[in-house]
């Protein structure tokens, strides 16, 4: 007995042992593969190749930068992808196998000048597995297109052009250092540009304030300070990223659609969505629907309603107005409006001020405390935009919620209820987004729910 157990023992320390080891090396492995397919970032093109159907030899890469990237059990295992039938080809197509994703847009020629009376080849990106490629989908098709063209008229492709090969290493260097590319061949010229492809923005709603984001200067809000590796550190890994922290700049003198134009006058930071379609006699709708188009191109953002009722509260990044100085000044441009005045207001005021705002002070009782103290010479309501837009404070809301049904004390005045006002009281809609449905104003609506027994309001 005590050999059997000594016997099981052991066993039981070796299956420990390899399932450390191998816990281990599954623990290795995710940590060596960082990203994976669908996780959203976007990665460098690694190879272009072109592959085309010989008549003899059938489906073939007849050039590729850089040479051998693709090798042929490769290329043969998914080449009747990249050689489609009539049925799918002209059309953008993405295949993710073996290590590799590749895009691609294949074409045919139908003419009696070629062998089997066409022509069909395809120039494909090949990235990581893991890279998102939809970006790189429209200029895929605008050079399947273009090299269509110089086929059709010089048998550019076809015929083996020893200019290929540099024409591929021109594309893979310019698109991944300066995402865009430019070709020149003879008398035609093609310029090529990676576009960014943003998240689709959050739905606009009438009580929604836009904010153009050039107003407020550099850094841009939203985007992540860039941090400068210590000494020793690895470098970025070569990825690119499109959250990368450039100068921005929006030319609001540029040729705007029409409803666009009619509506850049109104974005001030102050006037919500429903009171800039009403001062503009435009639609809602339309109103809305341009807004969130600005908005996908990072041209406004949104805050909530500014009033003096509102309650603010600092959140952990008004540490970085302590210590960035590009930051500082951008804040004393924009609550200053921009103007040459000689005495700028001290850094240490708008510090206090912003410090102040907190949960059961609201923003009426700050600019009192501060409306008689010297040197407070600017206009808080501009300081709480540009706090707002840069995430250094952030708005409490309110929002009803009709708890329960119970009889009304006497006295009480249940004269809105016709309204049907009190449906509106789930804890979805702030007090704000409620004035608007109801067509009532904030006063009316706080007598509401003071008289209501039955209504609580969560602040969030």
């Amino acid at each position: 007995m005590q050999v059997q157990r000594k016997i099981n023992v052991v066993a039981q320390h070796d299956f420990e042992d390899g399932m450390d080891s191998k816990l281990s090396l599954m623990s290795s492995k995710a940590m060596e593969t960082r990203y994976y397919e669908g996780c959203g970032r976007e990665g460098p093109i690694r190879c272009i190749f072109l592959g085309e159907f010989h008549p003899v030899a059938g489906p073939k890469i007849s050039c590729q930068f850089p040479e051998d990237y693709i090798s042929k059990e490769v290329f043969d295992t998914i080449s009747a992808y990249i050689i489609p039938k009539p049925l799918i080809q002209k059309s953008t197509m993405t295949i993710n196998a073996l290590g590799h994703k590749v895009v691609g847009y294949p074409i045919r020629i139908d003419n009696s000048n070629y062998d089997r009376n066409m022509y069909v080849f395809n120039l494909c990106f090949v990235c990581d597995s893991w890279s998102k490629t939809v970006q790189y989908e429209p200029v895929v098709k605008k050079l399947g297109e273009h090299l269509r063209i110089m086929e059709e008229e010089t048998k550019f492709v076809s015929s083996g052009c020893s200019k290929l090969p540099t024409l591929l290493a021109h594309l893979l260097h310019d698109l991944n250092m300066y995402r865009k590319a430019t070709i020149v061949e003879g008398d035609t010229v093609m310029h090529l540009k990676v576009l960014e492809v943003r998240k689709d923005p959050a739905p606009v709603h009438e009580h929604d304030v836009p904010v153009l984001v050039a107003s407020v200067g550099l850094p841009r809000p939203g985007r992540p300070q860039r941090t400068v590796p210590p000494e020793g550190a690895e470098p970025p890994s070569e990825h690119l990223d499109v959250e990368d922290d450039e100068p921005f700049e929006v030319d609001l003198t540029a040729d705007w659609d029409l409803t666009t134009r009619q509506l850049l006058p109104y974005i001030n930071g102050y006037n919500h969505v429903s009171k800039i379609a009403a001062d503009t006699n435009v639609e809602k709708t339309l109103v809305k629907s341009c807004i969130q188009n600005l908005l996908y191109y990072g041209v406004v953002t949104l805050i909530p309603v500014l009033k003096y009722s509102n309650m603010y509260r600092a959140t952990p990044k008004l540490s970085r107005l302590f210590v960035d100085h590009e930051l500082q000044k951008s804040c004393i441009t924009f609550i200053t409006n921009g103007s040459d005045a000689r005495e700028k207001p001290v850094m240490t005021d708008v510090l206090d001020i912003l410090c102040s705002l907190q949960q059961g002070t609201t923003l009426r009782a700050v600019c009192e405390r501060y409306s008689n103290t010297p040197g407070v010479a600017f206009d808080v309501r501009r300081l709480v935009v540009f706090a707002l837009l840069h995430s250094l404070i952030q708005c409490l809301k309110r929002y009803p919620v009709f708890v329960r049904y119970t009889a009304r004390p006497n006295g009480y005045n249940g004269r809105f209820d016709s309204l049907g006002i009190r449906r509106l009281f789930t804890g979805q809609h702030c007090t704000d987004e409620i004035c608007l449905m109801a067509r009532i104003d904030l006063p009316t609506l706080e007598q509401i729910i003071e008289e209501d027994p039955n209504v609580a309001v969560i602040w969030r």
